[in-house]
This record gives structure tokens, sequence and C-alpha cells, in this order.
């Protein structure tokens, strides 16, 4: 579990008033899942959730309306992006993922569109999924299975059979709020964001 530690120490030793929703929460009661939040005295926040091998953030700001405190996650940012294509020798199709940085991002599930129909394919250790197709592909897909991610599908040139993407991890990651209602329950707030039916409590430390 990653533990907000910095945020909440230095919310100790703030001061709220009585009736402030400001403060550190911590998810109470859900087997197997770790998840925090911290509302800071300045109307931002920051959250986290860890579930199995998949970690969640968010970051941006809040308000108390009425019975709840409202989140609002800032920015939008696309996972992917296609950076380079290209017409190079050899047979086949290869789609590129690497981060911002060059990195190679493994474990990707890559889907393309041919006239035969789609094609399947995860990327390897150098970030590439290969494609024995002899057919030109019109569109790529992505997923992440850990995290239940898809994007796409994008149009590409059929007439190129290689494909470069830059992948953003935080886009991924990070927890879309759009004005994200949490009832406020006494010293605990009700969350309904991941499973609308289920209520997960978070309570104030």
């Amino acid at each position: 579990m990653i533990r907000l530690t910095v945020v909440a120490v230095a919310l100790a030793g703030a001061a709220f008033a009585a009736d402030s929703p400001a403060g550190h929460y911590v998810l109470r009661g859900v087997m197997e899942v770790g998840s925090e939040l911290v509302l800071r005295p300045d109307g931002t926040f920051q959250y986290m959730l860890a579930y199995g091998a998949a970690d969640y953030e968010a970051t941006g700001t809040w308000k108390a309306e009425g019975d709840a405190v409202v989140l609002t996650t800032g920015g939008d940012k696309q996972a992917f992006r296609l950076i380079h294509s290209a017409a190079v020798k050899g047979e086949g199709i290869r789609v590129i993922v690497k981060g911002p940085s060059g990195a190679p991002a493994d474990h990707i599930d890559v889907g393309i569109k041919t006239g035969e129909g789609y094609l399947n394919a995860a990327t390897d250790d150098n970030g590439v999924a290969a494609f024995t197709t002899k057919l030109p592909a019109s569109s790529i897909a992505f997923r992440i299975p850990v995290y239940d991610y898809a994007a796409g599908p994008f149009s590409v040139n059929p007439q190129h059979n290689e494909f470069q993407f830059e992948i953003d991890g935080e886009a991924i990651t990070r927890v879309p709020f759009k004005g994200e209602r949490l009832k406020i329950n006494g010293k605990t707030l009700e969350m309904r964001f991941w499973n609308r039916d289920k209520v997960m409590s978070y309570e104030k430390e």
C-alpha cells in the first residue's frame, strides 16, 4: 500500500475548522484494496488507490457542497500518441510503443484492423508488437489488461508497415474525477466512483 505520508504529516500540524472536511482519509472495510485521500485546506486534493498490480492516483481541486465533498481532477491527457510511421523493408507490420523518455513499454496488447478482420499481439521487452500479415493495417488499438484500459482505434496510413506510439503512463493511472460527489457522513466520506451500487467509506484520521 502506498501511503501519502509526507502530505499526511504536514496536515497533522495544520489547524482546521471543526466543521471542515479538510484532512487525511483512509479507506476502511475493503479487502485487498489500499486507498487514501487528502483534502488540503487550500482546496486541492491528492488521492491514491492500490489494487493488485494496479496503482491509481489523482490530484485536483475539491469543494464542500451541501452534504458532500466534490472532487475534480485537473487536466486531460491522451495515453497513446502516434509519433511516427513509415514504409520499411521487410514483411509484416510492427507497432512500437515507448515512453516519453524512449524506454520500451512491454506487455501492451495491440490490435490492428486489416481487410480480413482484427489481429492481436503484445509488445515484447523492446516495446514491439510484430504481426506477420501481408495485409495493410487501417487502424490500431491498445489495451492494458492490468488497468482494464483501452485506447483507440487510431487511423493509420495503410501504405505504412511500421508505427511508433508514445505512451503516457500518468494518463492511464490517473483517476478521472469530474465533479465526483462524496457524501459526508460524520467523519466519513462515502465514495461510489468505482461502483455506483457499493459505498467505499473513507474515515478521517
